[in-house]
């Protein structure tokens, strides 16, 4: 178990007040504050300041707070690892893909691991980056199929390149743009369905259009990609994907055009804790995308 003291200084900080940190760990809220001020007498410093609103990290807790999170997650990854060394691997393997990887490539992987990993169970949480990293952070997930993001918090976690995915526009094949050449201006004052409500994404497309986010006009937000295919199928309305998808857009009896100018372009791959990487199904699954997105040569895995 996770030093006390550590476990009721995040709890604290995730809660926002004492009494919603003891429930959250089940300690009595004099037990929780005992062993906060055990803590900040080891340190010399005060970590908090309570407020009417509840309790606020100071500056000395707010650079605390990084060191205890690795704390935690050392932890964590210690457990995983001798589990998985008992057990002689995992009973559930917990995998968060965004579009491009749970509509394409893990579906492929997926086969072969039921049939080479029969005593273990495979759940596929569909969903972007922003949902299901901290569920990889927290250990919800044990890998993340998606876009890579140098710039997070990866403090004990690996980040596998596989392929470079570039967003395209999908769309009718009757659509008036289905013949166009498009460009930025052209799309301004369309209806777009987008996946997840993924900010980012939007924000992206409005610096393609000029920077203007009220240039268009978001009719559906979904979480199911499927949905968003099925709702641009009978209508005009645009939505955007990875470009690499094709095969599945094509299915759903729609088209994807990338304009000459990109819209833009990003890394994708696998991210995982480190803990996991010698798991054998999890070194399978690595191996299986990286044939399915086309990063291995002549048989040999390349980097």
């Amino acid at each position: 178990m996770v030093d006390r003291k550590i476990r009721a200084f995040l709890a604290i900080v995730e809660a926002g007040t004492l009494t919603g940190a003891a429930g959250r760990i089940g300690l009595a809220q004099p037990s929780l504050t005992k062993f906060l001020q055990r803590l900040e007498l080891e340190l010399g410093a005060k970590l908090f300041e309570r407020r009417t609103r509840g309790m606020e990290l100071t500056a000395f807790g707010e650079s605390f707070l990084g060191h205890a999170r690795r704390i935690e997650a050392e932890y964590k990854f210690a457990l995983e690892e001798i589990s998985a060394m008992q057990r002689g691997g995992l009973p559930i393997l917990r995998i968060g893909a965004g579009p491009l990887y749970h509509m394409l490539h893990v579906p492929i992987a997926l086969q072969t691991l039921v049939r080479e990993f029969p005593g273990t169970r495979l759940d596929v949480i569909a969903d972007i980056n922003r949902s299901v990293m901290p569920m990889l952070q927290r250990g919800d997930v044990d890998v993340v199929c998606g876009e890579i993001e140098p710039e997070l918090d990866l403090y004990g976690m690996e980040q596998v390149e596989l392929l470079t995915a570039e967003i395209g526009i999908v769309m009718r094949p009757s659509h008036p743009l289905a013949r166009e050449d498009l460009s930025g201006p052209g799309l301004a004052g369309w209806t777009w369905v987008v996946f997840q409500q993924d900010d980012r994404a939007l924000t992206r497309l409005a610096r393609f259009m000029g920077g203007d986010r009220l240039g268009f006009r978001v009719a559906v937000s979904t979480s199911s990609f499927a949905t968003g295919l099925r709702m641009v199928a009978g209508s005009d309305y645009l939505m955007v994907a990875p470009a690499q998808l094709q095969p599945v857009i094509e299915e759903a009896g729609l088209v994807v055009r990338v304009p000459k100018e990109p819209i833009w372009q990003f890394k994708t791959g696998v991210t995982l804790r480190s803990s996991s990487r010698p798991v054998p199904i999890v070194a399978r699954l690595i191996e299986l995308l990286r044939f399915s997105t086309g990063s291995a040569i002549d048989g040999r895995t390349v980097r």
